[in-house]
């Protein structure tokens, strides 16, 4: 695999003598020191966190409907 060129954008270097490199390569993807710069990552929730995130969406839609409901019956 060859290697990808990676343009510097930016260099830095602190009072204590620390250089870093920010750099951009091709494919558009950033890197600091040549390392790539992770920009996503995925999250794992627990299971009662996903439980709960669907019953307050669930809870939230009846409300809703029901808040549509007595404005409907209200206005006839």
């Amino acid at each position: 695999m060859a290697s990808k060129h990676i343009e510097e954008i930016m260099s830095y270097e602190s009072d204590s003598g620390a250089t870093g490199s920010l750099g951009i390569d091709d494919d558009r993807k950033l890197y600091w020191n040549g390392v790539p710069v992770v920009t996503e990552q995925k999250i794992k929730l627990a299971w009662c966190v996903n439980a709960a995130v669907i019953v307050g969406g669930f809870s939230t839609l009846v409300i809703a409907l029901f808040t549509v409901l007595m404005y409907l019956r209200a206005s006839t």
